[in-house]
């Protein structure tokens, strides 16, 4: 299954949103990244699409109030969706909520549509397979103490997007859950696990099981260290990928390979955690250990963002006179950007790369010099000092000791493909090799 299309009528904070996730071919776009300012609706989108896929088994684990779906001011409110499944048959779906009725009632008004996806879950659970994580996922309390399914929640669709809508909902153990694979075949039954995480935390690799302290032991630059020891960051996206790795192979338990399944993964807060390094490449990551899968998420980061292509970064922003959140979609292709290019366009809308300081002290100096006749003593002093603070900043053009090596390189590449044209490539790529491992070595 492939979602094409989203549309939110007066959903929380959304009056209207109307969402294409085909790409150029017609096709579904396997990424999708929504970004904006905190309060802008970003999780309120991802939780819509979730609850419009939950089915109506786990629709009552999920929706909560219903009245707190819809806009204040607004009698009802829709979700709707155009899914396509790998058969390429295209199916609409919607849930309407209206201000005041119960579930019973709501249930009644959306029949029809949840027939009709509880029709095609009931034959194809496995075309229509959606996990949804929101941004409080960290290791489960207890360690592995936790148990493999939330008692509060019924239905196992549910539990898979449990923590979208609260950030108490518990993700599966990862320990716990490795323990028991040992118990139950050994090394053979750890072996789909070990691959994956493999894939998905860069830098280490899962060792063994200590099964006298009940660990997960990993090998790392400092040597052998259990889950519980890793980094912050480390222990995030182990958390993380457990929990979608346990809920993908209990529901493909007769997959030789079950990530290379399809299917739909909503994410809040995609690099939470993440070092620079990492989210440089997860987008990378992720749809190499996912590639049957469509992803869409929100990020705050621009080296998150860097790493789509054109079409899948849209940006919600609050205007109007009623500040409601418009979506927009970006206008070229953030991978072919530099990163502070990324962060002055309107993606990201930030006025300067200068600090919070210098930004302040260029307003003062400029302001200052507009009325530089009028100003007392106290005043010059203070203009002459933070003309000096703005004296010591770098200069926007000015290139970093340990960049001017790369930057002569590239220069000379540049030179070499202007004076002798497409004769240069090969020479000029072997140029960008050199500069590549210059750039490593540094």
């Amino acid at each position: 299954m492939f979602l094409q299309r989203i549309a939110l009528h007066n959903v929380r904070s959304v009056e209207t949103l109307a969402l294409d996730l085909t790409g150029s071919d017609g096709a579904g776009r396997r990424w999708t990244l929504l970004l904006g300012e905190n309060g802008c609706g970003k999780s309120s989108v991802l939780r819509a699409v979730a609850l419009l896929l939950a089915g109506s088994e786990a629709l009552p684990d999920l929706l909560g109030e219903p009245d707190d779906w819809i806009s204040n001011g607004a009698e009802q409110c829709t979700i709707g969706g155009r899914l396509v499944t790998a058969k390429g048959e295209a199916r609409d779906i919607a849930l309407v909520i209206h201000r005041g009725e119960g579930l019973r009632e709501l249930f009644a008004r959306n029949r029809v549509s949840l027939a009709a996806l509880d029709a095609a879950i009931a034959h194809a659970d496995r075309q229509y397979f959606t996990l949804a994580y929101g941004a409080s996922r960290r290791l489960p309390g207890g360690g592995s103490q936790a148990a493999f399914r939330d008692p509060r929640v019924r239905s196992a669709r549910a539990q898979g997007m449990a923590s979208m809508f609260s950030t108490t909902a518990p993700l599966i153990s990862l320990e716990q859950w490795a323990m028991d694979l040992d118990w139950r075949g050994g090394e053979t039954a750890l072996a789909a696990m070990r691959r994956a995480l493999g894939l998905l935390l860069p830098g280490m690799a899962f060792l063994r099981i200590d099964r006298e302290t009940r660990q997960m032991m990993f090998d790392t630059v400092d040597g052998e260290v259990p889950l519980a020891g890793l980094s912050e960051g480390y222990q995030s996206m182990a958390a993380w990928c457990g929990d979608l790795l346990h809920r993908i192979t209990d529901a493909f338990p007769d997959r030789h390979d079950p990530l290379a399944t399809r299917g739909v993964l909503l994410v809040d807060e995609l690099d939470l955690h993440l070092h620079p390094v990492w989210r440089r490449r997860l987008v990378e990551f992720l749809s190499a250990a996912l590639p049957n899968f469509q992803f869409i998420a929100t990020t705050h980061s621009a080296l998150t963002a860097q790493q789509s292509g054109e079409g899948e970064v849209f940006v919600l922003r609050r205007q109007g006179d009623k500040g409601r959140p418009v979506l927009q979609a970006f206008v070229g292709e953030p991978r072919k950007m530099m990163l502070h290019q990324l962060l002055m366009s309107p993606m990201f809308g930030l006025a300067s790369m200068d600090s919070v300081e210098t930004e302040q002290a260029r307003d003062e100096v400029r302001e200052m010099l507009g009325r530089k006749s009028a100003l007392g003593p106290a005043e010059r002093k203070r203009l002459r000092a933070q003309q000096r603070l703005l004296d010591a900043t770098p200069r926007w053009d000015a290139v970093p000791h340990y960049a001017k090596e790369q930057s002569a390189m590239l220069a000379s590449i540049r030179q070499a493909m202007d004076q002798a044209g497409a004769g240069a490539v090969v020479s000029a790529g072997k140029l960008g090799a050199t500069a590549l491992r210059l750039g490593k070595s540094e």
